[in-house]
């Protein structure tokens, strides 16, 4: 996703945190009015719990909220501060891998993260997750039971399901009006050719090797060394006609026209079509399809880090996010899929319409889509992408 934040918001969110909270903090450097040295307080008081069994006693002054880039519709975050008196410190990320190293490097001061599948395994196996404490996550009845207990975290014991979504192509329906079907509009050199400097792929390991492999006819997680060596070819001859490996604002270059097709996330080809509120202007041209060959499927959730000071929070902030009109809301700013069952009946009729146009799959779609499998130990991709990123 999934996904640096524009300065700009940078500052609005910093600005509306401030005038909630104080000044600007730190990661690792919280002060707590209801506890000391930044940890939550443990009880030794009277509790007053809040709506829906909240113990106010026990939240933290502020939580440290590490997400992928356009990830969580800004007014959320003003209306949880405003609700319980935390303020939510927001810092971006690009990939998984960005993510994974800034826990391996310990001390970050962050409370909860949004990794996607695989990387849930791998943060998990590494001890850089806390186990959920589920009695604080009455609202996890919301999330549709088919999306529960994936194989990369059997029983949800480490993360709960935050957002979904679907790869492929985004492209403007004026520059190819009859429309794209196929993985090669992104790796034939007489196509490229047409458009050198106006598109791009994803800057992701998994990503956009898959995309290769599944335009030479494997699965994306196919890990033979003669195969790979195919893919790097491949990205190699690719990288002469790329704009840019770009996974944090292709949104914004779509709809500005700077790129006229790109390796996308359904979610962030359809902010390109409505535009991201006061962030940038929505194009009408912008369309999103799984080419022919298939693509990935991905859900990215919601962790708290295992060295958390304020677990507590973490959950409730968590709970939050999972209540159905909250998750709608947040659906209708992000655009991705929504796995909370019970706010998919409070969506937009527009969004439901673009959905229909294929910014969702349907089951046909569905059956051409394959979720990324890490193997432990396995460092294939890892690899690959540092020699094609190299070259």
């Amino acid at each position: 996703m999934k996904r640096g934040m524009p300065a700009i918001l940078i500052v609005l969110v910093m600005v509306l945190l401030t005038a909630c909270g104080g000044g600007a903090a730190s990661p690792g450097s919280t002060s707590n009015e209801y506890g000391s040295s930044g940890t939550e307080a443990q009880g030794g008081g009277a509790s007053t719990p809040a709506a829906g069994g909240v113990d106010r006693n026990r939240l933290s002054r502020e939580l440290y909220f590490y997400n992928w880039t356009d990830y969580i519709d800004p007014a959320l975050i003003t209306q949880f501060e405003e609700e319980y008196g935390v303020r939510v410190i927001l810092d971006t990320y690009d990939s998984n891998e960005d993510l994974i190293a800034k826990l391996r490097a310990g001390n970050t001061g962050y409370d909860l993260v949004a990794p996607s599948d695989y990387a849930v395994t791998i943060m998990a196996a590494e001890g850089l997750l806390a186990p959920l404490d589920k009695s604080l996550l009455p609202n996890l009845v919301h999330i549709d039971p088919s999306l529960l207990d994936q194989p990369f975290d059997p029983g949800n014991t480490t993360s709960v399901p935050y957002m979904y979504g679907i790869t492929g192509i985004a492209y403007n329906a004026t520059v190819f009006p009859d429309g794209v079907d196929s993985w090669a509009a992104l790796f034939d050199p007489e196509r490229m050719a047409a458009y050198r400097g106006k598109f791009s792929m994803l800057d992701d390991e998994r990503e956009t090797p898959g995309a290769a492999l599944r335009y030479l006819g494997h699965s994306l997680n196919e890990t033979d060394p003669a195969i790979l060596a195919q893919v790097k070819d491949l990205l190699i001859a690719q990288k002469p006609y790329l704009a840019a490996y770009n996974s944090s604002d292709t949104n914004r270059k779509l709809a500005a026209e700077e790129y006229v097709i790109a390796h996308a996330w359904n979610g962030a080809a359809l902010q390109a079509r409505k535009g991201l509120e006061d962030e940038f202007t929505g194009n009408p041209n912008i369309r999103f399809v799984i080419p022919n060959e298939g693509g990935m499927i991905w859900m990215d959730n919601l962790a708290i880090v295992a060295d958390s000071p304020n677990s507590y929070t973490a959950h409730v902030f968590m709970n939050f996010l999972m209540e159905p009109a909250v998750a709608a809301q947040n659906t209708e700013w992000i655009g991705y899929l929504t796995p909370n069952q019970d706010a998919i009946p409070l969506l937009s009729d527009e969004l439901k319409a673009l959905y229909a146009e294929g910014f969702a799959p349907d089951d046909e779609v569905r059956a051409r889509l394959e979720w990324a499998v890490r193997k432990e130990g396995d460092t294939a991709f890892t690899d690959l992408w540092t020699a094609v990123k190299g070259r």
